[in-house]
């Protein structure tokens, strides 16, 4: 399986590739009134608004550091749904493929890791492997059931990814 390696707090996560829309620059982002601290912002991604996820906020309560490596990585979080959701990591490193047969359970199930809840390992240590479709809040996905629009003018934006 390949995975998307980065890094929080020192810590390796991964994301499977097949889970990846694309993978774009930390661009500026508009702000989002009373927005949950982890709502980074919106963006506009080829004329759709993308709320953005600080997954660092997530993961250990702390925003993500702007860095060369910061990204946004695009994911379809429902897959019969066509809303974006953006999420927002530093340190994205590389991607690797991983054999599925060298993943095992956390052992730990509580509400604050419900999202990893695999493990693998390689010569570097342990790679906590996010999955997509545990990782939301339930008030994103309720953000992308409708809530918010869809489409926004691109006309001289210049954060258009």
């Amino acid at each position: 399986m390949m995975m998307l390696l980065f890094k929080i707090d020192g810590e390796r996560y991964s994301l499977s590739v097949a889970d990846v829309t694309e993978l774009v620059p930390y661009v500026s982002l508009q702000n989002l009134p009373k927005a949950p601290g982890y709502i980074a912002g919106l963006m506009n991604y080829r004329g759709n608004i993308v709320p953005v996820v600080d997954l660092s906020i997530l993961i250990c309560g702390r925003p993500v550091k702007r860095l060369m490596s910061s990204r946004i990585i695009l994911i379809q979080p429902v897959k019969k749904e066509s809303r974006f959701v953006g999420l927002l990591v530093e340190n994205v490193t590389e991607t690797i493929k991983i054999d599925e047969a060298t993943f095992t359970d956390t052992g730990v199930f509580s509400e604050a890791g419900a999202f990893v809840d695999k493990i693998a390992m390689d010569s570097n240590g342990m790679i906590q492997v996010v999955n997509v479709s545990k990782l939301l809040p339930d008030d994103v996905k309720n953000m992308l059931q409708g809530k918010i629009s869809g489409k926004i003018s691109t006309e001289g934006d210049t954060n258009v990814v």
